[in-house]
């Protein structure tokens, strides 16, 4: 995490921040300033308060928060390729729901919210005893600032609800705390996220939350209380929705663009449909993480950069070795897209303002055209260095060992048989020209409009309202193809295509990457069933197993039963 400096303002500044006592926490603090000499003046008050966003960013979008989401659902796996990328059998284990209480990703996954509550907790505490006025501020300041990190704090718990349901509340870092019931953490979500949301701005600026995206925090607690807490939501969830729609908490609109909310910050740009995105700036905060994560080892002379990647997350395959569909109704993400959908298109730049087209990297990939600094020269192809030293790389839908030949072949399509060409690789959060600045400039959209529309078309569809469900659909989707393809592809004129399998299919089509699948996944009771490498699961492990470190620590804890 401390390879990110701190964007939201200048200079920079650190403070030694305590964390709940349930936690053994690794984070090391870059200075330490005491509490008492730290506060001086405004732009100490608002550095404090915008700390906890920057890791906010990390906890969501960087590392084990992520893999968790996506990793152990349908859509992403981390195949071995040929002597890289085994790491332990890590990737096995989340792909195949073979982890257990000491798994490190599961700690990570408790380790970094609990962070971000600590942090929260310390600078609520310490702001409830300044004096806002002989510092430059107002009471309705403190208020508000209050009213942020609380929500912020919230978003943190709503990490672990999520994953583990019956997690301790903290305000206090000096004491340990028991387990609370998954319908007292529900309730204290529910409580800071509406007490605080009337003292928040509208449409603050981009990396802060205000009533927009607290609203929406409530949206994501109603769709899945009836997971959370068994109590079913969904009128709760379709009020606040279509409240945010209504403009009831800010003017949002969706993006005519399929590329708009994943562009947002290029060139000054922002989406009206992202409600809370985390901005990033080349060289000062960057989701470099994903990149390394996603991106072959060559990608930086095709894409323009001087990144080196790690060749290792990849869509999972739609198609067999064969070249056939897979028989499975959940995964195949790449093959689930229409082909007149625009989004499906391989990537390119087409133009040097940063303008592009498509979402994954997929085919046979050529070098950055320098000369008219955007697209690729197709007399210069990009060859692999591993399996295919030398030869052209070409990324597949597929998993194998194709390059073994028959032997490759009978060793069959899993985790552990891929090569550096398998899978498709997802550029939705692009990564533009390095040369024409516009590389890790993009925001990534924690909390879109487009959610909003879904969840209350979910609400509709869960009621029995399939036309209105379809209505509100096609409003995000339209502009995903032409006017010449879009009445074949619309529900609103093929409403009996909108089926629950195929709702589940769409919302991995609108989110994919996007932290949502194993949540969808969950709340549809589909997280057990068998997709490509995985068979059917033995038994219920929908909620990740307290970490063993984390009951060891706290002798008021117990497990969670997972």
């Amino acid at each position: 995490m401390n390879r990110y400096k701190f964007l939201y303002l200048i200079p920079l500044v650190a403070i030694v921040w305590l964390t709940p006592a349930c936690t053994d926490l690794d984070e090391e603090p870059f200075d330490i300033i005491t509490a008492n000499n730290y506060y001086s003046d405004r732009n100490s008050i608002i550095a404090a308060v915008t700390r906890p966003y920057e890791h906010g960013h990390w906890t969501g979008w960087d590392g084990d928060r992520w893999l968790l989401s996506e990793l152990t659902a349908d859509h992403f796996v981390w195949p071995q390729k040929g002597k890289h990328g085994y790491d332990g059998g890590d990737w096995v284990r989340l792909h195949g729901h073979a982890w257990n209480s000491d798994d490190g990703h599961i700690y990570g996954a408790w380790n970094g919210p609990y962070q971000g509550i600590g942090q929260c907790n310390v600078i609520i505490n310490d702001i409830n005893k300044l004096d806002y006025t002989k510092l430059g501020l107002t009471e309705a300041e403190k208020t508000q600032h209050i009213s942020e990190l609380r929500t912020l704090r919230a978003w943190f718990y709503l990490f672990l609800i999520d994953y583990f349901r019956n997690v301790p509340i903290s305000e206090d870092a000096s004491t340990l705390n028991p387990n609370s019931t998954p319908q007292e953490v529900f309730a204290y979500i529910e409580k800071e996220v509406k007490e605080s949301l009337p003292n928040l701005p509208k449409n603050t600026r981009a990396g802060r939350f205000d009533q927009g995206g607290a609203a929406a925090l409530l949206v994501r607690l109603y769709l899945n209380a009836e997971k959370w807490i068994g109590t079913a939501k969904y009128t709760e969830t379709a009020q606040i929705a279509q409240e945010i729609i209504d403009g009831k908490y800010g003017t949002y609109s969706l993006d005519s663009d399929y590329r708009g909310p994943f562009r947002s910050g290029i060139k000054g740009y922002r989406s009206p449909e992202n409600i809370f995105e985390f901005p990033h700036a080349r060289n000062l905060y960057e989701m470099g993480w994903m990149y390394n994560a996603m991106m072959h080892y060559q990608a930086r002379y095709s894409l323009d950069n001087d990144w080196g990647g790690w060749n290792g997350i990849t869509l999972t395959p739609s198609l067999d070795m064969e070249g056939n569909p897979y028989p499975y109704k959940l995964g195949k993400p790449y093959g689930k897209y229409s082909d007149q959908d625009k989004r499906k298109q391989p990537f390119r730049t087409t133009s040097a303002n940063g303008d592009y087209e498509g979402f994954f990297l997929v085919g046979q990939q050529y070098e950055f055209n320098k000369a008219q600094g955007f697209g690729f020269d197709s007399t210069k192809m990009v060859n692999g260095t591993e399996e295919y030293n030398n030869k052209p790389l070409r990324y597949v839908d597929q998993v194998g060992r194709f390059s073994e030949g028959a032997a490759g072949i009978t060793k069959g399509s899993m985790v552990t048989t891929g090569e550096e060409n398998s899978g498709v690789r997802l550029l939705k959060f692009p990564w533009l020209p390095d040369s024409k600045g516009l590389f890790q400039n993009n925001s990534v959209p924690e909390i879109r409009l487009a959610e909003i529309y879904y969840a209350l078309a979910e609400a509709k569809y869960r009621a029995g309202d399939k036309a209105g469900a379809a209505v509100l659909l096609d409003a995000v989707r339209q502009r995903n193809f032409s006017a010449e393809s879009w009445p074949a592809n619309s529900y609103v004129n093929n409403l009996s295509l909108l089926t629950d399998d195929e709702f589940l299919d769409e919302l991995g089509r609108e989110f994919i990457g996007e932290r949502h699948r194993r949540t969808d996944l969950v709340r549809w009771n589909r997280f057990g069933e068998e997709w490509w490498a995985k068979p059917k699961d033995a038994k219920d492990v929908s909620v990740f197993p307290i970490p063993a470190r984390v009951l060891n620590a706290n002798p008021l804890l117990k497990s969670n039963g997972f």
